[in-house]
């Protein structure tokens, strides 16, 4: 019975930790994002967040492989 118990808050534990990724990924800053601070969020740096990463050609207007901050802010 406690082994059964002990599977059960292992799971909840493991469903609330991946809603807090999830979350976080979710709410990614612009800041947050740009890891080398260039000002700019590479592909490789949108990477991060999933939702990003596949409208990133769609935002990336001036195709120069780079979100600005007014592209970015679009994808807000």
């Amino acid at each position: 019975m406690s082994r059964y118990i002990a599977c059960i808050a292992v799971a909840g534990l493991s469903v609330v930790a991946c809603m807090g990724t999830a979350a976080a990924a979710e709410s990614a800053s612009f800041e947050s994002l740009d890891k080398n601070s260039d000002g700019k969020v590479s592909m490789d740096e949108a990477s991060a967040n999933d939702k990003l990463f596949v409208a990133f050609k769609s935002l990336d207007t001036n195709k120069d492989g780079a979100l600005s901050k007014a592209e970015f802010a679009a994808w807000k």
